[in-house]
């Protein structure tokens, strides 16, 4: 079933229609088959999930085949080269043992993490090779964050020191130019499809997972603090703590100067390939991804992402879902359950299967699974009551996360190629849907998600109703960072949450939304649905025009839609007052915004005027004045390099971190390794200081990863500034979704796209800078040396990279992050009583410190 969104025809499956509603907003219309309050208030459905779970999905029965089975082919891949019933043949010797050879740390990985899921080698193990050549002409489904992972987990991407840094991998982009030039090569069209909403049990999963990876970085951590170096790079390398997902902006950006498609699937991507690969007009070929795939709709076979060895050799692996049921000797229903209890990205794996004096072998493998269900009458139910001592200590509510698991894979949500939501087996679809599908939010949020405007993190809040803040780095739990994401960060979520919940369905106007925290499963915090004051009413004074800001960016010299001209075109009155929205009438509202050009500077004031920079009259506050002056010193360094150091972000951070108490020469965290040792306690406190102000900066480094020195302490700072990014981050995507929603801006789909992929604070940042600059302040430079002894110091950390051998032009990178804190300082000095005394002090004796050892 799907819903019908208008009556105008097809649209491509990128792109989706909207439909007028009686009020003349812009909004998703439902059919009244399949309202929105039927999903928020679905008691008129009669069966729950748990009582139609006994009625279609336990198994049948299962017959174990032991004949010896022909090799397997590629399989039926959907509307091959032109014919919907083509098949791939396989060269006759083919086997389905695993042929590659993986380096020895990666089967380390594989072996260790059992539970954490990336690919299971037990079950990759019955893959089969056959050559790229039989692909040609296809397009070939990619799940991106599948994708990603493999990449990032298995050399030549492999960076082992990304958990200790922070940000993103270096040599990323690089990799994957590399790879999608093979794909071109070989005449193959790849089709990305990225994950929406996170279904039942996902964030979850994610959590647990999160938690083990951090247990193995603290043992790395060990390691290098007792001196260790080469086992710290390989438990960091082992830890896995890196996910594919987080890197789904680099892969989008190669795309679109790629020009290659891409799908934003709702929620799960496994579904959305499914669909798509089933379509009756050929969309793509075939699939590629995780073994997850198996438990879709697919035709049969799940193409695995190739290596550089796999291109080199001209083959590709794939699984068959036939082939691994002929091998097993099961029914689909039965496969069905086992690869469940192998763990999925939404369920962990059934808990018996790790218990070594249950299965011996371990890691377990899929025979395993299909050895403890046989056992239990093919029943996972029966199997859970003949482990529940096991169930019980390891993971209580495994059985009701399988079942939602099931379900939502049995009724997943995908869309349609006109742009509509389809719902899988919508005429068994339970009165409880809502916990295993979730709430349902207007088709239009979605599709600002498919354009980038808008992100899970943020959708996530109206989803299940609940949000996690996930595991750091780190792993430490200071005084500072309890506060700021327990208290300070919450007045943000409550804003993003407030510009949104007015204008969808009204019942989320009542629902309680939960925070969750990974360092303490006892505490949440309910957010509040209604802040005071209200920020529509706040955000909706801004809706000022292209002609307007054209004249205003031509005047000041400033490309309008940046956060520099945001604050300092407001140093002009007669502007200021003009960006104030004066309609015709008490009833005009804001209406007919481009994309392109009128919706990011405006979103930006907005973004700027719910933070405190900016009054209601549009004028700057105390902290929009000290930011103001910090932009007018930096204004030469973000035009020099185009602002390759993300210096522009980095100043409006560190004014939210001072706002929140977290940018001073307090809390040193001496028990953590990597902090200043050097001269006296306030030596120690200003290099510390001027290190965390470049713990903001971009390092440039070479397109190889990271060598140089770690620090946990600025590790841990970091943590803070991803935290408070990414709820600016969201609450400037919740004011643009709430334009839209609020019919504010013109919906077209190119300009859309432009929009997303500019937004701002929508890049991690690692640490680099931050150790390169404390190191040297530290270690190479004393404030008796001369100026040509200062100078020539510089010139050798930069010229012998001694400590960085793979950075760019540290030595300037070097003066960018000193000439950041001088502007950083400039402001400061301007906020009088909005810092204690002591702070401003800090501040001043670090600028001291500094300019004695430039």
């Amino acid at each position: 079933m799907e819903y019908d969104m208008s009556s105008t025809g097809h649209i491509p499956v990128r792109s989706m229609q909207w439909g007028y509603t009686s009020t003349g907003l812009y909004a998703p219309i439902p059919t009244l088959q399949y309202s929105v309050s039927q999903t928020l208030y679905p008691a008129t459905l009669e069966h729950t999930y748990e009582q139609l779970y006994q009625q279609y999905l336990v198994p049948e029965g299962d017959t174990l085949n032991m004949e010896p089975q022909p090799p397997v082919a590629w399989g039926t891949l959907g509307h091959a080269r032109g014919s919907s019933n083509a098949s791939i043949n396989t060269n006759p010797q083919a086997t389905p043992a695993c042929t590659t050879v993986l380096p020895a740390h990666m089967d380390d990985l594989a072996n260790m993490l059992g539970s954490v899921f990336k690919g299971d080698r037990s079950i990759e193990a019955y893959k089969f090779k056959n050559s790229v050549a039989e692909l040609q002409g296809c397009s070939i489904g990619v799940e991106a964050s599948f994708y990603l992972q493999r990449m990032i987990d298995e050399p030549p991407a492999h960076e082992p020191l990304l958990p200790a840094l922070g940000g993103e991998p270096m040599g990323l982009r690089h990799h994957i130019e590399a790879d999608l030039d093979h794909w071109k090569e070989h005449g193959i069209k790849p089709v990305f499809v990225f994950e929406g909403q996170p279904t039942v049990g996902k964030d979850t999963t994610t959590l647990k997972n999160a938690q083990e990876a951090l247990s193995e970085t603290n043992k790395a951590w060990n390691n290098y603090s007792e001196g260790d170096s080469n086992g710290a790079v390989k438990q960091f390398g082992l830890s896995g703590s890196a996910q594919g997902s987080d890197f789904f902006p680099i892969l989008k950006d190669i795309l679109r100067s790629r020009d290659l498609d891409s799908v934003q699937a709702p929620y799960s991507a496994c579904a959305q390939l499914a669909y798509l690969e089933g379509l009756p007009t050929p969309y793509i070929h075939g699939v590629m991804g995780s073994q997850e795939l198996l438990l879709y709709d697919i035709n049969d076979v799940v193409i695995l992402p190739p290596s550089p060895k796999d291109w080199e050799d001209k083959t590709l692996s794939a699984l068959s879902r036939e082939d691994l049921k002929q091998k097993l000797g099961c029914t689909a229903d039965f496969f069905h359950d086992i690869l469940l209890m192998m763990g999925t990205s939404s369920l962990r794996p059934f808990p018996t299967l790790q218990e070594p004096t249950i299965i011996s072998r371990q890691p377990y493998q899929i025979e395993d699974a299909a050895t403890l269900l046989r056992t239990s009458e093919r029943s996972v139910t029966s199997m859970c009551t003949a482990f529940n001592d096991v169930l019980l200590n390891s993971d209580p509510k495994w059985l009701d996360n399988y079942r939602k698991v099931k379900m939502g894979i049995r009724h997943c949500v995908t869309i349609t190629e006109s742009g509509n939501y389809h719902i899988n087996n919508f005429d068994t679809v339970t009165g409880d849907n809502y916990e295993y599908l979730g709430m349902q939010l207007p088709l239009e949020v979605f599709t600002y998600m498919q354009f980038g405007v808008a992100g899970a993190r943020l959708t996530n809040n109206f989803n299940f109703l609940e949000t996690i803040v996930f595991p750091t780095l780190d792993g430490v739990v200071s005084e500072e960072y309890r506060k700021l994401v327990t208290e300070q960060l919450i007045a943000i979520k409550e804003q993003a949450v407030g510009l949104i919940s007015p204008r969808v369905h009204r019942a989320f106007k009542f629902k309680d939304i939960t925070v969750k925290y990974w360092f303490d499963s006892s505490l949440t915090t309910k957010l509040n649905r209604q802040p005071q004051p209200d920020p529509n009413i706040q955000a909706d004074t801004w809706g000022v025009r292209v002609s307007d800001l054209d004249q205003q960016a031509k005047a000041s010299g400033l490309r309008h839609g940046t956060l520099p001209f945001a604050l300092l075109s407001l140093d002009d009155k007669k502007f200021s007052a003009k960006t104030v929205f004066k309609g015709k009438d008490s009833q005009a509202k804001v209406a007919g915004l481009i994309p392109n050009s009128e919706v990011l500077p405006n979103a930006l004031w907005r973004l700027l005027h719910l933070r405190g920079y900016v009054n209601d009259s549009h004028g700057l506050t105390s902290w929009g004045t000290a930011l103001q002056i910090t932009y007018k010193a930096l204004r030469p360094i973000i035009e020099k390099n185009d602002d390759a150091h993300h210096v522009a972000e980095a100043a409006f951070l560190a004014y939210e971190l001072l706002r929140f108490d977290n940018l001073n020469t307090r809390r040193q965290h001496r028990e953590l390794i990597g902090g200043a040792i050097r001269g006296s306690e306030e030596d120690k406190a200003s290099c510390m200081l001027i290190g965390r102000t470049a713990c903001l900066l971009k390092l440039r480094h070479s397109e190889n990863g990271y060598t140089g020195p770690l620090s946990k302490v600025f590790l841990a700072y970091h943590s803070l500034i991803k935290a408070t990014r990414e709820a600016d981050r969201d609450l400037l995507e919740a004011v643009i979704v709430s334009m839209g929603l609020g019919n504010q801006l013109v919906r077209e789909q190119k300009p859309l796209e432009e929009l997303g992929s500019s937004l701002p604070l929508g890049v991690d940042i690692d640490v680099g800078l931050g150790i390169a600059v404390k190191t040297f302040l530290d270690d190479c430079v004393k404030p008796e040396m001369s100026a040509e002894e200062k100078q020539q110091a510089r010139s050798d950390y930069a010229e012998k990279k001694a400590l960085l051998p793979l950075s760019v032009d540290f030595e300037e990178d070097l003066d960018v992050a000193f000439r950041f804190f001088d502007a950083l300082h400039e402001g400061v000095k301007t906020l009088g009583k909005e810092i204690s005394e002591s702070d401003a002090k800090a501040w001043d004796a670090a600028k001291d410190y500094l300019d004695k050892r430039r």
